[in-house]
């Protein structure tokens, strides 16, 4: 598991550069992403974390071309470009593994991700989130076919024999998954 981080320099987790992270990826790893654009912000002071989003990396068995499958605002569930974010984000990526995870599982939760393709982001629930935070009357609402990026995490992980664990009625945040107690951190890529 690991801990709750306030900066990647207080981490202490080994820092790397692009190629030594592309070298360091392994298909089902997952990236956080610690963003700086607003809505990012946005979504780390809610979660008081410093990630915003969450995605699992793939690389096709006939490609050399690192893929991703995320759920973003913008597109819903969908396959990105791991160098969309190792490449161009504006932020630092933490690189972290589920080691207890075979082959075979993660193959399971990717194709678990790719039934959800074209699903919407929720941006239902993480409004109710930000409502129940500020006044707990205020139910959570979980809507169905609806995946924000640890959410659909989530979801992709229950085809494993090691579901990561959710926080009561909630989805868990990026922040929940990488405290995950089957997530290892493997090393960090500082914004340049």
């Amino acid at each position: 598991m690991a801990p709750h981080i306030s900066s990647i320099t207080e981490a202490g987790i080994a820092g790397v550069n692009k190629k030594e992270f592309y070298r360091s990826v392994r298909t089902g790893d997952l990236v956080f992403c610690c963003g700086r654009a607003g809505i990012s912000r946005a979504i780390e002071d809610v979660t008081s974390s410093i990630f915003s989003h969450v995605l699992m990396a793939w690389l096709p068995c006939d490609s050399d071309q690192w893929l991703t499958i995320e759920s973003t605002v913008e597109r819903g569930v969908h396959i990105g470009l791991l160098s969309s974010y190792v490449d161009d984000y504006e932020g630092d990526l933490f690189l972290a593994r589920r080691p207890n995870l075979t082959a075979a599982d993660l193959r399971k939760a990717r194709d678990a991700g790719l039934q959800l393709l074209g699903d919407a982001y929720d941006w239902k629930q993480e409004v109710s989130m930000v409502g129940h935070k500020l006044l707990s009357r205020i139910p959570v609402e979980i809507p169905k076919n609806e995946y924000f990026c640890s959410g659909l995490q989530y979801i992709m992980s229950l085809a494993t024999p090691f579901p990561l664990q959710r926080p009561g009625p909630n989805y868990p945040t990026p922040e929940d998954v990488w405290r995950d107690p089957t997530v290892v951190p493997v090393c960090a890529l500082k914004e340049t």
